[in-house]
């Protein structure tokens, strides 16, 4: 087959749980303050915490009266500690206002929303009062999160409150849930403790196991001399001095199977490749035609020093634009990535090179299994957003060499091994 469409398993996410300080946590329902009724259906909730899960704790309004910025992190996310979880619980006491939507904000942060999945569950007992949207919040969120999700109890709370708590939650896929009293508390944190992460199916996805491309896909300016399939790999080598759109653009694989989907999505490559960093390039992205593609690329550009950059480019009416983390290089002074360790693993471990599309914003990122990092730098690496207005076409893929080094072509060799467009 040329594509399938296969659903992978997902390890339930961190999460962090947001508990309302603010001083109206002190009324009663049923002659019990609100924040006791807290306190006992989350040890409840804790019950039925899945072993080795990370959970985390964070509070606001419950240090100072009046001020917006009284948020903490209790506890940051790791696997549950439960007495030690729940003597911080414990000593929460509600005083001031309630910023829920910076901590909303704040919690993603602490969950690195943006590099891997995430999940808050809020429990408030009034709406925003310090000069936030929530609903705008959330669709941020939304939009710049690798898949986060908020869940919000709302916790005896009027109509007004509600609005705002619920498109929280609506703007993130998460749930709303009311509660009026213990019991109802109680099986909202269960019902949310309980949801289960949909599972990530690539809409697209070709592994390459077969003997022939087929009609799913198309080659630009095809050189078959130069490209194989062989043992679930794609294999191409460089013809001559080139990239995606270039006029000699050649061995460029353009997608001709089902379309793009609508919205946001991540679209990757795993690889290995004999790469150098003398003008070595491995690309991916939408293309429409020469004038017009937005790509992901990882390439080598040495001259008097090796380097190893990271890209996003967007190329509109021939118009380029570009936002690029240069992160191995062999200068007086090395940083970063160990370049050594980055062409070893290239070869032998190979990576993921990932475009990903976030409303108009486009980045980025590359993963690998063995590639040592120094000080400041992370394992997967991303670059900065670059918004792009207009943007489509079809997914490329490419890998070569773009530029002679003092008169010589080095061979680039690549393997690509699987293909998939996830929607997100």
């Amino acid at each position: 087959m040329a594509a399938a469409t296969v659903g992978t398993a997902q390890e339930a996410p961190r999460a962090m749980l947001i508990l309302d300080g603010s001083g109206s946590m002190w009324g009663q329902i049923d002659g019990t303050p609100k924040i006791e009724i807290a306190r006992d259906a989350i040890s409840d909730m804790l019950d039925g915490w899945q072993p080795g899960r990370q959970i985390g704790l964070m509070a606001y309004g419950h240090r100072e009266q009046g001020n917006c910025t009284d948020i903490e992190t209790l506890l940051p996310p790791a696997p549950l500690d439960r007495p030690g979880f729940e003597a911080i619980l414990d000593g929460i006491t509600p005083l001031g206002r309630t910023p829920l939507t910076e901590a909303t904000r704040r919690a993603a942060e602490a969950l690195a929303f943006t590099d891997a999945p995430a999940t808050v569950i809020l429990v408030s007992d009034g709406r925003e009062t310090c000069n936030a949207d929530p609903c705008d919040a959330a669709e941020v969120l939304e939009r710049t999160g690798a898949d986060f999700t908020a869940h919000v109890i709302g916790f005896d709370v009027d109509d007004a409150a509600q609005a705002d708590l619920s498109c929280l939650a609506e703007a993130t896929g998460g749930m709303y849930l009311a509660a009026t009293d213990a019991e109802e508390l109680t099986g909202a944190l269960q019902e949310v403790t309980e949801a289960k992460p949909e599972p990530v199916v690539p809409l697209i996805e070709d592994r390459f196991e077969r003997a022939e491309l087929g009609e799913s896909w198309e080659v630009i300016t095809p050189d078959p001399a130069n490209y194989i399939l062989d043992g679930g790999t794609l294999l191409t080598l460089t013809t001559e001095p080139t990239y995606v759109g270039q006029d000699n653009q050649t061995n460029v694989f353009r997608w001709a199977g089902q379309p793009m989907p609508e919205g946001d999505w991540d679209m990757s490559i795993d690889f290995t490749s004999d790469f150098t960093t003398r003008r070595s390039t491995i690309e991916m992205g939408i293309y429409e035609d020469p004038d017009n593609f937005v790509t992901a690329s990882l390439f080598g550009d040495g001259s008097s020093n090796d380097r190893v950059v990271l890209q996003v480019k967007s190329v509109v009416n021939g118009e380029a634009s570009r936002s690029n983390v240069t992160f191995a290089d062999d200068a007086c002074c090395p940083r970063d990535y160990d370049i050594d360790a980055v062409l070893a693993n290239m070869s032998e471990n190979g990576g993921t090179l990932t475009l990903q599309r976030r409303g108009r914003d486009y980045i980025a990122e590359i993963e690998t299994d063995g590639w040592v990092a120094r000080d400041g730098q992370e394992n997967p690496l991303r670059t900065e957003p670059l918004t792009v207005l207009r943007a489509g076409g079809d997914p490329v893929l490419f890998s070569g060499t773009f530029g002679r080094d003092y008169g010589d072509l080095p061979q680039t060799a690549t393997a690509f091994d699987r293909f998939t467009v996830v929607p997100r």
